[in-house]
């Protein structure tokens, strides 16, 4: 493994990703306006589950935050994806990287893309929808960290199990949706019907929102998101597995082209 190499792939996701900001602009943008037209009908939710006081804001902003952080998946598919579509890709084979070190170089950027997707969310949350946790939100930051993991090595086994970038983004918006709806994320997870609530913890979705309300709405410390973040950890432990075995390097995959 060399570090040298891995940096000059981040390097140049970087570059690509500040030529192009309008995604991690949406990843951003489209959770602060849901937000502000969805926190008054999550206020009753709360309520009427015992936490009194609530003004939907403890609800809506980890919850948007987390179901828009599913957009790093089809990024980092598409971050492989691209390279099939701009026929660069033989010539990244070519070169002295490993699939390790391109999987990790190409991988990285997008982690950090999330992470400060988090952060810019629960920024603009705290003052203008008046976010008042009961916990420190410093505890959350393991949890926020396990997810981000989490969903960035997802992509990674999406675009391994695809072989056309219409079928990876299939699979991220599939999983957008049908994670975020099930986990928890979308509406309060005591709201769901009971099957889903039985079939939620296989969802990261679920993991995550049980961390930010054990944190935000039951005032728990750092031990309220251990669980959760090694469930996570141990999620992206699976992915990286399937990854390994399923990511062939010499593929033909589909892009736009």
């Amino acid at each position: 493994m060399s570090g040298r190499r891995v940096m000059a792939i981040i390097r140049h996701e970087l570059r690509l990703i500040g030529r192009d900001p309008f995604p991690v602009a949406v990843l951003v943008l489209f959770p602060i306006l849901a937000m502000v037209f969805l926190k008054p009908a999550f206020k009753f939710a709360l309520v009427a589950d015992g936490y009194q006081g609530a003004n939907g804001s403890e609800q809506v902003v980890p919850g948007q935050a987390v179901l828009n952080a599913f957009f790093i998946v089809s990024m980092t598919s598409f971050a492989f994806f691209s390279e099939y579509g701009w026929n660069t890709w033989e010539r990244l084979r070519a070169s002295p990287a490993s699939s390790s070190e391109i999987i990790i170089g190409k991988a990285l950027p997008r982690l950090a893309v999330s992470l400060a997707g988090f952060v810019v969310i629960f920024a603009v949350g705290i003052p203008l929808l008046d976010l008042h946790s009961r916990g420190p939100l410093a505890a959350a930051v393991p949890l926020v960290v396990a997810l981000a993991i989490c969903l960035v090595m997802l992509g990674v086994v999406v675009t391994a199990l695809s072989r056309t970038v219409q079928q990876a983004n299939a699979f991220a918006m599939a999983g957008l949706v049908l994670f975020g709806a099930i986990g928890g994320a979308l509406v309060p997870i005591n709201v769901l019907p009971a099957w889903a609530r039985t079939v939620a913890p296989v969802t990261p979705t679920y993991w995550a929102m049980r961390g930010f309300r054990s944190v935000i709405l039951d005032g728990t410390d750092v031990s309220g998101v251990l669980l959760p973040v090694a469930v996570l950890l141990a999620m992206s432990a699976v992915f990286a597995v399937v990854s390994v075995a399923k990511f062939r390097f010499d593929d033909t995959k589909t892009s736009w082209a």
